[in-house]
């Protein structure tokens, strides 16, 4: 899907404006994430998640929104996530630079990418919300997160934990990234995010 031909003030998203969209569950991530995957399951247990707005632009919401419905934040060890989204190039490497930083005619690098994965994380992670559940990509294949989602939820929910697929990013491609001078200069940011905990 192309990327959103206007730019949003995400300041009026509101409840209003998710009502009319329709969508009940949202579900936000830097990109590389497993979030695709993550809804289509939410959506096997009910939920409308895939809308127009969230294609556009609330999949990769750069910023924090106070809106009135549950809320999955998923992440995953940056470096990993950055990667798979390099790997998959155009079509997702530019077109999540666009969504993150919520301008069409951002100028495109891979340092880019990466800086506006961490604006976006530090966002959702500085307003801690009761509607909000942080998910880390790896919790998905475990058991636990079936707990996890029904405790946040108060629903019951089925379909998890998700069969694990290994990823196209590979351990060696991971630690290969670390030597480098992007990785370096960003790397306790990277950190942070590796170690957070909700």
């Amino acid at each position: 899907m192309d990327c959103c031909n206007e730019i949003y003030n995400l300041d009026n998203i509101n409840d209003e404006i998710i009502k009319e969209d329709g969508i009940e569950l949202l579900i936000i991530c830097y990109g590389g994430c497993c979030s695709n995957l993550l809804t289509v399951i939410m959506e096997q247990n009910g939920y409308k998640c895939r809308t127009n707005l969230w294609h556009k632009i609330l999949c990769h919401c750069p910023n924090y929104i106070n809106i009135n419905i549950p809320i999955l934040y998923i992440y995953d060890n940056p470096v990993k996530s950055f990667l798979s989204q390099k790997q998959r190039g155009k079509g997702i490497w530019d077109l999540n630079q666009q969504k993150l930083s919520n301008n069409m005619n951002i100028e495109l690098s891979d340092e880019n990418l990466l800086q506006l994965m961490i604006k976006q994380f530090n966002s959702w992670s500085n307003n801690k919300k009761e509607n909000i559940l942080f998910i880390k990509t790896n919790e998905l294949f475990e058991h636990e997160i079936v707990n996890k989602l029904e405790s946040f939820l108060k629903k019951k929910i089925t379909h998890f934990p998700i069969e694990y697929i290994p990823p196209n990013t590979i351990n060696e491609e991971i630690e290969n990234f670390k030597c480098t001078e992007l990785f370096k200069k960003y790397e306790l940011e990277i950190d942070k995010i590796n170690q957070y905990r909700q």
